[in-house]
């Protein structure tokens, strides 16, 4: 997911003017400019974090080979403000609430800590990148 975030957050788009057609029988004129780029605003997209329970422990982002030892898994999806925006789980096993609210806790927490190092990483890149064009 960070992965995602990432490339979202640099990803650039051209601007495009469309000016409306003079009658209803012409098309609009289309303007994609070259020079001029439009970036994906990230702030409201959320991050997943997801819990897998091995026995009486949860593990956040197991491996393939700690999930085959899975009694359960829950991903969470949380955004900026600490809003829970999704919740699945997945394995046999059923969860008790209290556990259930406990990790919701946790991906709270971790999802806060990713998006403050995201945002800096991202911004490092971009300082990179500016200092790049400039030399």
């Amino acid at each position: 997911m960070v992965e995602g975030h990432a490339a979202l957050a640099n990803t650039a788009i051209p601007k495009v003017n469309i000016s409306a057609a003079a009658s209803a029988d012409e098309q609009p004129e289309v303007d994609i400019s070259d020079e001029e780029f439009l970036q994906f605003d990230t702030s409201a997209v959320p991050v997943i974090i997801t819990l897998t329970q091995v026995g009486r422990h949860y593990i956040v982002d197991a491996t393939s080979e700690e999930e085959s030892h899975m009694s359960s898994a829950v991903s969470i999806s949380v955004n900026r403000k600490g809003h829970v925006c999704g919740l699945t789980k997945r394995g046999g096993e059923g969860l008790d609430p209290s556990v259930v609210s406990d990790m919701i806790s946790v991906a709270q927490h971790l999802s806060e800590l990713l998006m403050s190092r995201l945002d800096s990483e991202i911004s490092a890149a971009e300082a990179e990148i500016g200092d790049d064009e400039e030399s």
